[in-house]
């Protein structure tokens, strides 16, 4: 029997908070069982946005001058994990799902089976991505709290050469959860670390779409052409078939609307701690 999951392949660039809002939106709808399958989003930001980890503490995560200089805009996640920069030119997706099978009710379990879906987007046949098999100390864990994502690797995120090519977040939901990571197409090295007031070079900690293809001799394909890549690649590792998503009559902007005036375009809630 076909397995049937969704794909919503977002056409314009939304804000900062209305990116978070779409996800949380999704989530929800997975939480109160009107949406029984994973959905895999992809989608792309209006402006250069620094996205907080849930825990952080921005005082010590931002630059705020820099952020300014820069024109970056900040938003917090719901997500754990640490600060990423998203560019306009990057691809983000998110996987929302309910923990039954082939996913669970552990972050480590479901960032396995989505890390060889990433793996599996990023096998370029002699240049490959590779999950990171180790996971990172408590004591690694507590000394990087303050650092960018891909300052370092978790278990299951894409490496190539040592250095993190897609960086993602996670959170536990009631009987759902949700997954969403950064893949950047250019890494902007400067910025970021200007931005996060980092002391770490980290054009030596990560690295991107395009310097992964140029070392395979190969030119970067188009956007819509890597958001197919993407969605084929998790057909494939994960035996499924997508259908859009439009196709439902689940969406309801106006709830994604109150989601982002009253969490993620709040400033309460981005400055929480």
């Amino acid at each position: 029997m076909e397995t049937v999951w969704y794909s919503l392949l977002e056409r314009e660039p939304r804000s900062a908070a209305e990116n978070m809002a779409v996800d949380q939106f999704l989530l929800e709808l997975v939480e109160a069982g009107r949406l029984a399958v994973p959905v895999l989003r992809t989608y792309a930001w209006v402006r250069p946005t620094l996205s907080l980890g849930y825990h952080q503490e921005w005082r010590r995560a931002v630059d705020p001058e820099a952020l300014e200089r820069h024109r970056v805009d900040l938003v917090r996640r719901w997500t754990g994990g640490r600060g990423v920069l998203h560019d306009p030119d990057e691809i983000t997706y998110s996987l929302t799902a309910p923990m039954q099978e082939p996913f669970g009710n552990t972050v480590r379990h479901n960032y396995c089976a989505i890390g060889r879906a990433l793996a599996r987007f990023t096998d370029l046949g002699m240049q490959q991505g590779r999950m990171t098999p180790e996971e990172e100390s408590v004591e690694k864990v507590r000394q990087m709290r303050h650092t960018p994502c891909f300052a370092s690797l978790s278990r299951s995120e894409i490496e190539a050469g040592g250095k993190k090519m897609i960086g993602s977040a996670q959170k536990l939901g009631r009987k759902a959860f949700i997954q969403h990571g950064s893949i950047p197409l250019y890494a902007r090295f400067r910025i970021l670390e200007e931005i996060t007031g980092t002391a770490l070079s980290m054009d030596r900690l990560m690295t991107s779409l395009s310097d992964h293809f140029a070392q395979a001799g190969l030119a970067l394909p188009p956007r819509k052409a890597l958001e197919a890549r993407l969605v084929t690649a998790f057909a494939e590792s994960f035996g499924v078939t997508f259908r859009d998503f439009r196709e439902t009559d689940l969406w309801d902007q106006g709830e994604i609307d109150r989601i982002t005036e009253t969490r993620f375009g709040d400033e309460a809630w981005t400055f929480r701690k």
